[in-house]
């Protein structure tokens, strides 16, 4: 990726590594002394906005953003990279809002329409979003994160093949790309096809062999196949490489429930609980699991629970 692609559009969900956060204060610290000593230096505001939002200090960074844009009101970069600030907080109208501003001094920034396009479709506006999508490949047609983008809503939206030519394009553009497989699977096993998504994962955690969600993923095709075994498998990795999330526990429970271990079952479906004390399907199928070991009282608790839950209680 080039300079003009390593612009911000979205900050990375895992933040910055003990070394990237020591850097940045050092880089935090020099543009508040560029500041200081030029009120005026619309870039230095916009920096130093740039290393707070890596920090996730969003309002310290809007507050920053708010400053370059006051000193230089066509300065792109900056309602960009305030829209992500503001997105991060959730403030998803003004975001959209700076998008649009900065597509009316730059009509070309591919990011602008990339990063309008997501927050659109956050927001269930998707015909809207994909007009932005579309926008943003036209503009840079060997850029692969569009098509993921547009592929992303265009499955969600149920129109699969046209979304399977975008992880297709995604995929020719960067062979290396672990997202594009791993979206792609998840299209494959809507689709029925199992052994398809099994490779697609594959070659997500061959790219990226910490990547949790791939074997998770790769486990619940394995599962539709029937072969339990590698599925299990796939889940004890998803396990340890996403030890809060619920989803790896609750489809482990359901594979040993399928090949008949139920205590094993029964011990996941309770960490499923733990996540997510309120997870309807995680009580059902617990109670199930103990009803058939003949754990009566047991099990019509948690049958009790869950028709409880069932009823908003």
């Amino acid at each position: 990726m080039n300079d003009r692609h390593a612009r911000a559009y979205f900050l990375p969900s895992n933040g910055l590594g003990e070394a990237g956060m020591s850097e940045s204060r050092e880089a935090l610290a020099a543009y508040s002394q560029a500041v200081r000593l030029r009120p005026d230096y619309a870039e230095a505001y916009h920096n130093r906005g740039n290393v707070s939002s890596n920090l996730g200090q969003y309002e310290e960074a809007v507050a920053d953003y708010d400053r370059a844009v006051h000193l230089k009101p066509d300065l792109v970069d900056a309602y960009i990279n305030r829209a992500n600030a503001k997105a991060a907080l959730q403030q998803y109208q003004d975001a959209i809002e700076d998008l649009g501003t900065a597509i009316r001094f730059d009509a070309e920034n591919v990011f602008a329409f990339l990063n309008r396009g997501l927050l659109l479709a956050e927001l269930g506006e998707y015909g809207d979003a994909l007009v932005d999508l579309d926008e943003a490949v036209r503009l840079e047609p060997d850029y692969e994160r569009a098509y993921l983008v547009r592929g992303s809503v265009k499955r969600g939206l149920g129109r699969s093949p046209e979304a399977i030519a975008d992880f297709d394009s995604a995929i020719v553009l960067n062979p290396d790309n672990s997202e594009a497989y791993n979206s792609r699977g998840l299209l494959q096993v809507e689709l029925g096809r199992y052994e398809a998504a099994v490779a697609d994962y594959g070659n997500a955690i061959r790219l990226r062999p910490e990547y949790g969600a791939a074997y998770n993923n790769r486990g619940v095709a394995l599962a539709k196949l029937g072969r339990l075994g590698a599925a299990v498998s796939d889940y004890d990795e998803a396990v340890r490489l996403l030890p809060e999330s619920a989803e790896p526990y609750f489809n482990r429970g359901n594979a040993k429930e399928r090949r008949g271990d139920y205590e094993d079952a029964i011990a996941d479906y309770d960490q499923v609980i733990v996540r997510r004390p309120t997870d309807l399907e995680a009580h059902r199928n617990r109670a199930v699991v103990k009803a058939v070991l003949g754990w009566t009282e047991e099990a019509r608790s948690d049958f009790d629970r869950a028709l409880e839950i069932a009823a908003g209680r």
